[in-house]
């Protein structure tokens, strides 16, 4: 997750993890817990995830705050295990880049916004006593 200041810079980023192994009621359905509540656009991303199989989509599994659910039997537990590894992995990645994308973005913003200021700023002062 990430943390913003009241300006609105984005402070920290917390990856999402899983923290404990599958556990089931009925041997249909699984919960796995995470580090952290996924942010709406985490999600978003992890949804979209593109390494998926027949078996084991990103789209089936189920969010609930810090938890995870997902159905298949007994057999294909470890399949799904496996995937939901990798997605969170590859939705960990493509999330911090697309923070760096808009913390580099804003930088440039700011950055050009300055030199503008100081570039008026320039200009008032040459023409002051005219």
């Amino acid at each position: 997750m990430s943390g913003t200041t009241a300006s609105g810079d984005i402070t920290q980023v917390d990856e999402i993890k899983r923290t404990t192994g599958p556990q089931t009621t009925n041997g249909k359905r699984w919960e796995i817990q995470l580090s952290a509540v996924p942010r709406p656009d985490w999600l978003a991303l992890f949804k979209v995830s593109v390494e998926s199989s027949a078996k084991a989509h990103p789209q089936r599994v189920e969010f609930d705050r810090a938890s995870a659910v997902f159905k298949c039997d007994e057999d294909q537990v470890e399949h799904w295990i496996e995937s939901i590894d990798k997605w969170i992995a590859s939705t960990n990645a493509r999330h911090l880049m697309g923070l760096e994308q808009v913390r580099r973005e804003r930088f440039d913003r700011v950055d050009a916004e300055t030199k503008e200021k100081e570039r008026i700023q320039r200009l008032n002062d040459r023409f002051k006593d005219l």
